[in-house]
């Protein structure tokens, strides 16, 4: 188990075990009857999940914390507007779009990596998805900027 998440690139690998250990543990009484197949496939699976949410935990630790101006309004239509988009995408593909931009640089590519594989398809496969959601997010957001927009009584001031 250690080994899976040392090959995946974290530095806490033994700490990652032992969550996965830990919740195999705790869903047992459930699944001790009725799972069938072999164990070490199942332990996979949970530390799969373990490794997504432990890349989604990545902080970058900083010795200021950064704030905003009291009187800076942080929420512009375009956010507001892909706020309500995002609400009519699925569970699952909120979460691939989301995840798809969480990183720059080189850490965005070995996510892309991580992603594609615990999706089971080509990293082609998931740039082809989330480009599409992009753009349907896209249409969707400018669509609703447009309605959201005040509209002018007479000629556009120059």
């Amino acid at each position: 188990m250690i080994r899976i998440f040392v090959s995946k690139g974290f530095n806490d690998a033994e700490d990652l075990a032992d969550i996965t250990i830990g919740r195999v543990i705790d869903r047992l009484p459930e699944i001790r009857n009725g799972y069938v197949g072999e164990p070490a496939r199942y332990f996979y699976g949970v530390a799969r999940y373990v490794a997504m949410e432990a890349v989604r935990r990545k902080e970058i630790a900083t010795g200021v914390t950064p704030t905003l101006p009291a009187d800076v309004d942080v929420h512009s239509p375009e956010y507001d507007c892909l706020l309500k988009c995002l609400k009519f995408l699925s569970e699952q593909k909120r979460e691939l779009i989301l995840d798809y931009y969480v990183y720059d640089g080189h850490d965005k590519i070995e996510y892309h990596k991580l992603m594609a594989e615990e999706l089971g398809i080509t990293e082609g496969a998931l740039r082809g998805r989330a480009f599409h959601l992009r753009v349907n997010l896209e249409k969707c957001i400018l669509k609703c900027v447009e309605t959201t927009k005040p509209k002018q009584n007479g000629p556009p001031e120059t």
